[in-house]
């Protein structure tokens, strides 16, 4: 499931940035390579939640307390975004 999950992730970064280069080690927010500044991250987690809901009908959000509390933000890259949206579907 994180396969379909990390591929999703990557389709959506790219359709918002217009970019093919961009892959599971590709940093989101935080960093000075990142693709995101808080806007365009809040805008990408919208298209994000709305392709989970069309993919795997799951209703999930994203920008909650829960992932701001994380002791590791799981939006710093593909891989951790990935991982946490996998923890979210398996509870």
């Amino acid at each position: 499931m994180q396969i379909g999950v990390t591929n999703l992730i990557i389709k959506i970064a790219k359709k918002i940035k217009n970019s093919d280069n961009i892959d599971e080690n590709s940093y989101l927010f935080g960093s000075n390579e990142a693709l995101f500044d808080s806007i365009g991250l809040i805008e990408f987690l919208v298209e994000l939640e709305y392709a989970l809901y069309d993919e795997l009908g799951k209703n999930i959000s994203l920008a909650d307390e829960k992932a701001m509390s994380q002791t590791t933000s799981p939006f710093i890259s593909v891989k951790t975004l990935s991982r946490y949206i996998c923890k979210l579907l398996n509870e």
